[in-house]
């Protein structure tokens, strides 16, 4: 429907779900703002908007966790590494290290 007729609301609004459902949340982005710049007006299609917003900052939200974690890990195994290079490495370091690591 779109190759024929590019600012169909109602096909730029479902590819939008679709996009929605498959978490390609740019490409959704794309159809919902097309489809509001042609129907401002359009009640589902704004319900539609705020149903992604929401995916939106969810997935942010999953994302900073995830890297955070990483960080986390990744400055702690520094640490570890950091202990253990000093000379002459104790028992005290090689157990503040694995505590670490784990």
């Amino acid at each position: 429907v779109l190759e024929v007729d590019s600012k169909n609301v109602k096909a730029l609004y479902r590819r939008a779900q679709a996009y929605i459902q498959l978490v390609d949340l740019d490409l959704a982005e794309q159809d919902i703002k097309k489809a509001l710049e042609i129907d401002p007006d359009s009640r589902d299609v704004k319900l539609e908007s705020k149903i992604l917003k929401e995916k939106v900052r969810e997935y942010n939200k999953k994302d900073a966790q995830f890297y955070g974690s990483i960080f986390a890990k990744m400055n702690k195994l520094e640490q570890a590494r950091s202990a253990l290079s000093s000379p002459a490495p104790t028992f005290v370091n090689i157990v503040f290290c694995l505590d670490l690591i784990l």
